[in-house]
Formats: C-alpha cells, structure tokens, sequence
C-alpha cells in the first residue's frame, strides 16, 4: 500500500472534507425513489408493482457499472472528474424526475429515463470515495472511512425533511429543479476542492500500461474477491430487502404513522453513530473482525426485533441496535478491501464489492421479497424468511481473509 505520507496533513483534510460532501451529496438521493414512489402512485395512479419492479432496476444499474467506472479510475487515477460526472448524473436524473411531473401523457417513460440515470449517477460514489480515502491516509483510511460514512447516513436522513416541505413550497417540478441544481453546483465545488489529486492522474500515453499492471494484479486476487462479494451479495439480500419494507412491517404492528416514523427515526439515527465508530474499530482490529461482528449481531437484533412485537419500546431498541450493526458497509466494506488489496486495484475492488455486492445483492433481495408477497405470504413470515439469508452469509466468514492472509497476498504468496 502507498505511504499516506505523501500526503500532509492540510491535504488529507481536503480528502476527507470533500469527499464528505460527495457522500452526504450522493446519499441525499438513496431515498429519492423511495419518496417520489408516494406522489406517482397518488397523482398518476401508477401501481406500487410497477414501481416496486423500476426501484430494482437502478439497484441492479448502480451495481454492475460500479465495476467497469472501478476499473477506469484504477487505470487513469481520474477520481476527482469522475466524481463529479456522478453527482452531474444524479442532477440530470433530478431534473428528468421534475419533467416527469410536468406531463401527465408521458410521465411513465420520463421516469423510467430519470430512473437509469440515477442507477448511473449511483454508481459512482462509493468506489471513488473509498479510494480516494485510501490513497490518502493509507493505514489509517478506516477511521476516515467512517466519518466520511455519517455523512452519507446524514445525506440519506436529510432528503425526506427538506425534499418534501421544498414541494409543499413550490410544488414537486421545481422542488425536484432545486435539488437538481445543487447537484451540479455540488459537483463543481468538491471537483475544485480535490485539485490536488490532479498530481494522481496517470497520462494517456501511460494508461495502457497500467491496465495491463492492474489486471496482473487483479488476476492474483480474484477468488479471494470472489468469495467477499458471495458473502456481502447474500447479507445485502437479508439488509436491503427487510429495510425496503420496514415502514409497512412497523406501521402493521404499532397502528400509527407518528410511532412508525419516530421508530424508523431513532433507529437510523444510530447509523450516524455507528459508521464511524466501526471506521475505528476496522482500523484497530481489521476488517475480517469488523465484518464478523456486524453480520452476526446484525442478524440477531433482527431476530430479537421480529420477538419483540407491538411494544414500541421494544420495536424501538431492538431495531436501532440493528441499524447501528447493519448500517456500518461504507467504512467495514471499504475499510477491508483497502486492507486487503494494493492500491493499484482497490477502486476496482470497491466496485465488486460494494456494486456487485451490496447493492446488486439489495436489489436481488428486494425481488425475493416482491415475489413471496405477490405469492400472498404474510410480510411477517417473509421478513423471518429474509433472515435466513443473513445467516447463511455468516457462514462465509471462516472462507475471507484475515489481517495474516492479507499479508501473504499482498506479499505475493498463491492463493
């Protein structure tokens, strides 16, 4: 791994500060979806199936192009530019949603466009950002990793408080034309406030030479990755699916939409908390511990919260513990695969693992869901169905890596 010391410290600020922004930027739309479905379902009538079924697509979209945008920024080193094409993309993508509220005759087709440009705009953030972290604090990437991810939980938290009243103000259109533009003037701020990775970027003449390095490199760590990304694809099944129906699932138990909504707040309000904390503790104990202890009690507060019943209380304690466990894959995720492989392929790595992996295996799960409800299975027994996945995914841990392997691999040892 290169030496953090390359950079000082005023720079390792600047990495931090602006890729914070990029997060919180980036996260503010992961609930986009999720709220919009509410006013197209209401004034367009559009079924909860179908937009159920367009949900998955930007998942599966955001997952399998963060491989390929992996791959090219290892070739160039070009993050900073790419960051900003993504959040230029999810402004594209906020605009399309505004058009789509302004025709009636066409909104189905504006959306579905708007929709693969968010799953385009999504894929780029999380394997940039963790890389750029990498690069520049080298060891000790995980503690930023995780106050760099309570930005992202911050940004997703904050979309539904200033989205909705913005279109109670000045209607949907032009709420989603505000927050469209802050996107592009977002991406021109964090672009100029990365100018010193420029330094970073390998020239034309030189790329195809480190493409050719790169995927040397890649080659010694393919099994390993490949058993990573089994392991996170089938615990995302399990994390994105329940989470996508928690509102409903909380709202049939408590009876209330003020208690539902103050559980869900409380709850992932610990996320906050937690990325950072598991950013420290990754960098401390490595990523295998770190991994090892957020799927086990992950699974198992959600097994206590689905015992826990109609107390609000209990609902209340039991799902925020496993929000503070399950919400931590910015710095655990990224943290790890920085510990693990060379710099030289590390946004590639991020991109399996957190595209294929995570948010492709959250879209899977989200179909298994849709299939066993459209099947008439009560959301109940098919929220204890999804917990079979988390604990399948807890047996891979034995199969990845710890601190002494990761050393044998980046030493060059067979694997």
């Amino acid at each position: 791994m290169e030496s953090s010391m390359k950079f000082g410290r005023p720079e390792r600020i600047k990495a931090l500060t602006f890729t914070s922004l990029g997060h919180f930027t980036n996260d503010f739309n992961i609930l986009l979806f999720s709220v919009l479905i509410t006013y197209y379902h209401r004034y367009f009538g559009i079924s909860l199936a179908l937009l159920g079924a367009i949900a998955i697509i930007y998942n599966i979209i955001s997952g399998f192009l963060s491989t390929p945008i992996g791959r090219y920024a290892d070739k160039t080193r070009a993050y900073r530019g790419l960051m900003m094409l993504g959040i230029f993309i999810l402004g594209v993508s906020l605009f399309l949603f505004g058009f789509s509220f302004l025709s009636a005759s066409f909104v189905i087709w504006i959306m579905l466009i708007a929709v693969i440009f968010l799953g385009i705009g999504q894929a780029f953030y999380h394997p940039l950002g963790g890389s750029i972290l990498n690069v520049t604090y080298g060891e000790r990437a995980a503690s930023a990793l995780g106050i760099n991810g309570a930005f992202g939980s911050i940004g997703r938290s904050a979309l539904p408080v200033i989205l909705v009243p913005l279109i109670l103000l000045v209607g949907k259109a032009y709420a989603l034309f505000v927050a469209g533009t802050y996107m592009f003037v977002a991406g021109v701020v964090i672009y100029a406030g990365l100018s010193f990775l420029k330094k970073r970027e390998i020239p034309n003449r030189s790329r195809e030479a480190s493409s050719a390095a790169n995927k040397e490199t890649y080659l010694r760590y393919r099994g390993v990755l490949a058993i990573i990304v089994a392991m996170i694809f089938i615990r995302a099944m399990f994390l994105t699916g329940t989470t996508t129906y928690i509102s409903q699932f909380v709202l049939d138990r408590v009876k209330s939409e003020i208690l539902m909504s103050y559980i869900l707040t409380i709850s992932f309000l610990t996320a906050v908390i937690g990325q950072p904390v598991f950013g420290r503790l990754t960098e401390k104990y490595g990523g295998k511990w770190s991994i090892s202890i957020t799927t086990i009690l992950s699974t198992l507060f959600f097994i206590f919260f689905m015992l826990s019943g109609d107390n609000a209380v209990l609902d209340t304690v039991t799902y925020a513990a496993f929000v503070f466990m399950a919400f931590t894959g910015f710095p655990v995720l990224m943290g790890y695969v920085n510990q693990i492989v060379p710099n030289n392929i590390s946004t590639t790595a991020n991109g399996l693992v957190w595209g294929l992996g995570n948010t492709v295996g959250g879209g899977i799960g989200i179909a298994v869901m849709s299939i066993f409800l459209n099947l008439h299975f009560t959301l109940t027994s098919v929220m204890w169905i999804m917990i079979i996945f988390g604990v399948i995914s807890a047996f891979f841990i034995p199969l990845i890596p710890g601190v002494k392997r990761s050393a044998e691999l980046k030493s060059g040892s067979p694997l």
